[in-house]
């Protein structure tokens, strides 16, 4: 299995209630709403961040790993099959955020849970590609996952996002936030009951270039 875990989150918000206000078209002296709006614009960011598997505005993440996945490498296979071609062991981990900025420490633990750095020398940080990965250079193996602890074998510390300011944020999901935020003020009373509202098929739309999609999983 594999988990994320948010290590470092920033107060910075891509949109603000001020601008929220202006699309809401709420008197931008009236301050009667802004927790609620605040309330909102967090949960709209989260959602729409899971929707395109990026992170907006830069972050620090743990990406928590129990094995180095086997993978059939995306391959499309006709006829018949008797089963994954498991002689393919990974030599690449998928980050599940997009875009990459930096990988910052790549630690895995033993069965007594003592930390081993695996060095930076080798594996290539490739934030190129979407999703991006972390690629074996040649020669090079991943630690042997028999003498690892059973859960959370590897841990890999890494920043992702657009930046550190607001104004790095792509204009598009700017402008998704402030429609999604809208979508959930318009439907307040759903979201005060805390059910959670589908993204409209408009928004997807507008947000299509930016969702990264995976097929499978390679996150071990």
């Amino acid at each position: 299995m594999a988990g994320l875990k948010i290590i470092t989150q920033s107060n910075i918000l891509p949109v603000t209630v001020t601008e929220l206000k202006q699309t809401l078209r709420i008197d931008p002296d009236n301050f009667d709403q802004d927790a609620e709006l605040s309330m909102m614009l967090k949960s709209s960011i989260k959602t729409l961040e899971e929707y395109t598997g990026r992170s907006f505005i830069t972050k620090t993440y743990d990406l928590a790993l129990d094995t180095i996945p086997y993978y059939q490498g995306d391959r499309l296979i006709e006829g018949f099959s008797t089963g994954a071609f498991m002689d393919n062991t990974a030599n690449e981990i998928v980050f599940p955020k997009s875009p990459l900025v930096s990988v910052a420490s790549f630690k895995y633990y033993n069965d007594s849970d003592v930390e081993s750095t695996f060095a930076s020398s080798n594996y290539y940080v490739d934030n190129h590609s979407e999703p991006p990965r972390l690629v074996l250079r040649r020669s090079q193996t991943f630690p042997d996952v028999a003498s690892l602890r059973v859960a959370n074998a590897f841990i890999i510390r890494f920043d992702a996002g657009y930046g550190a300011a607001a104004k790095d944020v792509p204009e598009t999901i700017k402008q998704a936030i402030n429609l999604y935020t809208s979508h959930l003020y318009e439907n307040r009373e759903l979201f005060i009951q805390q059910k959670q509202l589908p993204v409209p098929m408009t928004l997807g739309t507008l947000l299509q270039p930016y969702r990264v999609i995976r097929f499978g999983s390679k996150l071990g």
